[in-house]
């Protein structure tokens, strides 16, 4: 049975994690994994970083590596921090595999979820690909609202984004997950089940392309502080350790090493439309 439009363009934004309108909690895709859903703005603070932020944030850790009040560790941790900031603004946020959620108004063909492909690139309905190469999350709305309009007269756009991201270790459920970028890194964990009863969740670090970017102690601090996974500068491909290591628990009995499940079919826009129609 077909549904409106707009009823199924409203499913996918919660499924992806997106609210319309409302306030959501965690979102539950039919036999999925829950998503972490945005966060709300809080006293107007923007959810996804700026490229002037970025830019003020590595004139602060470069101030502190030239610094000798502090010590080795602490300028270890700016100096990754600041490789992620750089690459950030030379590479943009949105890697394939991220999601782009879209909503124009009175148009129900570009009012839908479309995956970040290799080239990264979003290829739109009677618009084409879009380019996302150098494009912060923070810029992603205004880029496809620049694009759109060469095709619309004064569309109203409105784009959220989600970012992939793989939880291991010592959490409930492992796998990749779509995030919205402004969740905090304790909710994101939450989405994959949450650690396993008597792990240490302080005690998880995050590794992109084998190289430890976060590590336990930044995690630990992250958590503390409620740092959203923007904040964090994650993107996607990024392996969350809870636990900080890729092996799981099993009812006590000691660790072994699993094969990490591709379980990203519940979130896909295929699997969504067989559950709808």
């Amino acid at each position: 049975m077909s549904l409106p439009v707009r009823t199924l363009v409203r499913r996918i934004l919660v499924l992806a994690g997106i609210g319309i309108g409302t306030t959501q909690g965690s979102a539950q895709g039919p036999g999925g994994p829950p998503v972490a859903p945005p966060a709300p703005p809080q006293g107007g603070i923007q959810a996804q970083t700026t490229r002037a932020q970025l830019e003020a944030a590595i004139a602060d850790a470069e101030t502190i590596l030239s610094s000798p009040g502090y010590s080795g560790r602490i300028k270890d941790a700016k100096r990754r921090e600041i490789a992620l900031l750089r690459g950030r603004l030379t590479d943009g946020d949105l890697r394939p595999g991220d999601r782009v959620i879209i909503s124009v108004q009175g148009e129900p063909t570009l009012s839908d979820s479309f995956t970040v492909s290799p080239n990264r690139t979003i290829l739109l309905p009677a618009v084409g690909e879009i380019s996302v190469r150098g494009v912060l999350r923070s810029e992603t709305e205004n880029h496809v609202k620049t694009e759109i309009q060469k095709y619309l007269r004064n569309p109203v756009v409105h784009v959220q984004t989600t970012v992939r991201l793989s939880f291991l270790g010592q959490v409930t459920r492992p796998g990749f997950y779509q995030i919205a970028p402004d969740v905090m890194l304790g909710d994101a964990i939450m989405a994959a089940g949450g650690p396993n009863q008597g792990s240490d969740p302080t005690k998880s670090r995050v590794e992109r392309a084998g190289k430890e970017i976060v590590t336990r102690e930044g995690f630990a601090q992250a958590l503390t502080a409620g740092k959203t996974i923007d904040q964090l500068s994650l993107a996607a491909g990024d392996e969350i350790l809870i636990g900080g290591s890729r092996t799981v628990r099993v009812g006590g009995s000691g660790f072994f090493s699993v094969i990490l499940p591709v379980i990203t079919a519940a979130l896909s826009l295929g699997y969504l439309a067989g559950q709808v129609f």
